[in-house]
């Protein structure tokens, strides 16, 4: 039995369904063969979009899991394993805890504080 060659359209379709399903975008010209392909950047965003909203998630955790700091105004951003603390806590004990505590969570390169400290008069 003789084989007959693939043909190159053939070829090229199966090349784009492998490359399609492994998260490439591919841009062919109307009536050319060629094929452009390149990274599918949106993929990659989400991934990071949901890796950031897990890291910020765990720190949020830790921060509530202190008895003091439970009480405090405080939310938690990430982006890039950079964590970004905003609200307003009662003192500088309190802030300094929050940034020490944001900053051992495992994934964290840096921690940013955007927190108001409450100054009391006495």
């Amino acid at each position: 039995m003789k084989q007959r060659p693939m043909s190159k359209k053939l070829v090229l379709a199966l090349v784009a369904v492998s490359l399609v399903a492994s998260g490439c975008v591919i841009v062919v010209k109307e009536g050319e063969v060629d094929a452009e392909w390149g990274v599918d950047y949106e993929h990659e965003a989400s991934v990071r979009g949901a890796a950031n909203a897990e890291l910020s998630d765990r720190v949020s955790e830790r921060l509530a899991e202190d008895s003091e700091l439970r009480l405090e105004d405080l939310s938690v951003t990430a982006e890039d394993a950079v964590v970004t603390l905003r609200g307003r806590v009662g003192d500088v004990e309190s802030l300094r805890r929050a940034v020490e505590i944001a900053g051992a969570v495992e994934g964290v390169r840096r921690v940013v504080s955007r927190v108001t400290v409450d100054v009391r008069s006495g």
